[in-house]
């Protein structure tokens, strides 16, 4: 399986969205070309961010600022023909669709990217430059590490348990004295923190760590440099 698809969002003929497996390394130009050959994406303005695992959002709202951007961990754009991209191999990707005005966006979210909110700094951009509303935007979360999986250390749980204080279920798990952090739940909570509908929010909930079949996993692979990609573009 090279490909995996979100049945949720076929229904709107505008956009086209894709997560890559482990048969595809998208760090590689030759691999990305091949997922654009594949599935119809126009691989010569295919654009992604220089990922800096921070929280910085980059409209793309001229042909000519295509192909690398810097200095950025998301993507928003109205062209059409444009496909944005985020790699991942553990950190959580996140395709933003605004079915009322054909906005697309994407962002990369590791930890510090959640924690610095990154969602909420993409939405708000939708916001400002497009006058997108909250209920128009539905988004598709990929594959990433799973709360079975992510071990961390007590004092990143105290630093995301000092920052969301009003989460009504826990954001970790505790196993045999081990702490798991779990992005998808604190992600879906920034989402709905900023007025997406839960019924908008299409969660995978494929660990990248589990299925090893799959999927790549910085952790488990000694921090490999290969990657997945999510993929959104207007058609």
């Amino acid at each position: 399986m090279k490909y995996i698809f979100f049945d949720e969002v076929k229904k709107y003929p505008f956009v086209k969205v894709a997560f890559t497996t482990k048969d595809i390394d998208v760090s590689k130009e030759s691999d990305r070309e091949k997922v654009c050959d594949d599935l119809g994406f126009n691989f010569k303005n295919l654009t992604f961010n220089k990922q800096v695992h921070g929280d910085n959002v980059i409209l793309i709202d001229d042909i000519e600022k295509t192909g690398i951007v810097n200095n950025g961990d998301g993507l928003i754009t109205k062209l059409s023909k444009v496909p944005i991209m985020v790699f991942v191999a553990d950190c959580v990707s996140i395709g933003f669709i605004d079915i009322r005005n054909n906005i697309i966006g994407c962002v990369h979210a590791g930890w510090k990217g959640t924690f610095e909110e990154i969602s909420s700094n993409l939405i708000i951009k939708m916001k400002e430059k497009f006058n997108s509303k909250s209920e128009d935007i539905v988004c598709v979360i990929g594959p990433s590490i799973g709360p079975c999986c992510y071990e961390v250390g007590i004092d990143l749980i105290e630093k995301f348990n000092n920052k969301f204080t009003n989460l009504s279920d826990n954001f970790y798990i505790i196993k045999e004295k081990k702490y798991f952090l779990d992005l998808w739940k604190i992600n879906e909570h920034i989402l709905i923190k900023n007025g997406i509908k839960r019924e908008n929010i299409v969660n995978l909930n494929l660990c990248t760590n589990c299925n090893e079949h799959l999927f790549y996993s910085y952790r488990r692979d000694n921090k490999t440099s290969k990657r997945m990609g999510l993929i959104i573009e207007l058609v």
